[in-house]
C-alpha cells in the first residue's frame, strides 16, 4: 500500500472514530420548567426510575463479585499471608460442574500436608471437618482479625452488609420461585 492511501486511512479512521467518540458523550442535564396559565413558573419536572426484580443468575454474579471484593480487601488489611483467603474453581468428585470454593490458605496448606502424609502412608484418611477441627486455633484468629477489621473499618462493615443483603434477597427470590426449599 503506498505511503500517501496509508496514511489517508489512517487519517479517516482517526477521525471518523474522533466524530462518533462525541456523538456519544451525553448531553448536560438541564433542568426545564413548563409556565401556567396564569404566567407562574412550575417546579421542575420530575422524572421517576422504575427497577425490576434482578434474576437469580444476576443475584448470584452480584454476591460472588461482592464476596471477591470482601476477599481481597481483607486479605490486603490482614496481619499475616497464612490468614488470606483464596478461591478456586473446583470439579467435585462425580460432576462435571465447576464449583468457586474459598477457603484461608492456612486450610488448604494443611490439606496438602495431610494429602502427601496420606499418599506416603503416614496417617489415615481426613475429611474437611477433620481439617477444620486440625486447624481450629488458626480459624479462631482469622475470625477475630475480621471481626477487629468490621469494628474499625466502616467500609468493610459496609460491604458486609451488602452481603448480607443480597444473600437474603436472593433466599426470597428462590423461595418466591420454587416455593418451600
Amino acid at each position: 500500500m503506498s505511503q500517501p492511501l496509508h496514511a489517508a486511512l489512517i487519517f479517516s479512521f482517526l477521525a471518523g472514530s474522533a466524530i462518533s467518540a462525541s456523538l456519544a458523550q451525553e448531553p448536560e442535564a438541564t433542568e426545564t420548567t413548563e409556565t401556567t396559565a396564569t404566567g407562574i413558573e412550575a417546579s421542575p419536572i420530575e422524572e421517576i426510575t422504575v427497577i425490576g426484580q434482578k434474576s437469580l443468575a444476576r443475584l448470584r454474579l452480584r454476591i460472588t463479585e461482592k464476596e471477591t471484593e470482601i476477599y481481597n480487601f481483607f486479605n490486603a488489611q490482614n496481619s499475616s499471608d497464612r490468614m488470606d483467603i483464596i478461591c478456586s474453581k473446583r470439579r467435585p468428585t462425580g460432576t462435571n460442574m465447576l464449583q468457586r470454593q474459598c477457603e484461608p490458605r492456612f486450610l488448604k496448606a494443611l490439606r496438602v500436608e495431610k494429602t502427601r502424609d496420606g499418599r506416603m502412608g503416614i496417617g489415615v484418611d481426613f475429611n474437611q471437618y477433620d481439617l477444620v477441627g486440625l486447624s481450629r486455633q488458626d480459624f479462631e484468629k482469622l475470625q477475630n482479625e475480621m471481626l477487629a477489621l468490621m469494628a474499625s473499618n466502616k467500609a468493610f462493615a459496609d460491604i458486609l452488609a451488602d452481603l448480607v443483603d443480597l444473600t437474603e434477597n436472593l433466599a426470597a427470590q428462590r423461595q418466591a420461585i420454587f416455593g418451600d426449599q
